[in-house]
């Protein structure tokens, strides 16, 4: 086992070494695609909760008046859903404009948190095809240039050797893009669906304490 995981490492820096000087920040790309997705992936499973059970049993208690317990509730309960709970609940009373101004400022605060480095990962996926495919163009000129300068008749080996090792890069390039353009799906895919439960939640928050309220005068 040992054998062949060092084997694979001289495979990979041959590679890396034939490729050319571009080939290290594709790697660099490589490794924070990778740690920005685990990362965010880690973040997003964190913020993770019921929202809608939530959202019924914080009802349950201002129906009961008992806003104190509803706010304990959301103090323990993780995700961008109950932090904007939090602040609607320690609000003092307000009119629902009032209100919605205070949940969209926090629900913008949540989704910065949410959001943060996947502008990066999509960055990281327009540019690692580029940094290839320039990488691969000058690989090629150098080969054609060595073909220009070489004396006598030229050995197709010579070219075919020059074109394959300028391609890695390319190779590199593609093979870094598309796992970054789907992880960069896949988790603005998540973060739509925490924007839509912070919108919907807590409007319907929103109208429940603005009921309260107007019950209570």
């Amino acid at each position: 086992m040992r054998f062949w995981q060092a084997f694979d490492l001289r495979l990979v820096m041959g590679w890396i070494e034939k490729g050319g000087i571009l080939m290290w920040p594709l790697l660099l790309f490589s490794i924070l695609t990778l740690w920005i997705f685990l990362e965010r992936l880690m973040h997003l499973q964190r913020a993770k909760g019921d929202a809608e059970r939530l959202f019924k049993t914080v009802g349950e208690h201002l129906a009961n008046d008992k806003p104190d317990n509803a706010y304990q509730l959301v103090r323990t309960f993780p995700g961008p859903v109950a932090a904007v709970f939090r602040v609607l609940l320690l609000a003092p009373p307000q009119t629902k404009a009032d209100l919605e101004e205070v949940a969209m400022m926090q629900a913008r605060q949540e989704y910065q948190r949410l959001t943060r480095r996947l502008s990066l990962l999509n960055l990281i996926a327009g540019l690692a095809p580029l940094v290839g495919l320039l990488g691969t163009v000058v690989g090629m000129v150098r080969a054609f240039q060595t073909v220009a300068t070489t004396q006598g008749p030229v050995n197709p080996s010579m070219l075919a050797g020059g074109i394959w090792e300028a391609l890695l890069t390319t190779v590199a390039g593609l093979t870094i893009a598309i796992p970054a353009l789907l992880f960069h799906h896949y988790l603005d895919q998540r973060v739509r669906q925490f924007t839509f439960q912070m919108d919907y939640y807590g409007t319907a928050l929103i109208r429940l304490l603005s009921q309260k309220e107007h019950m209570d005068a």
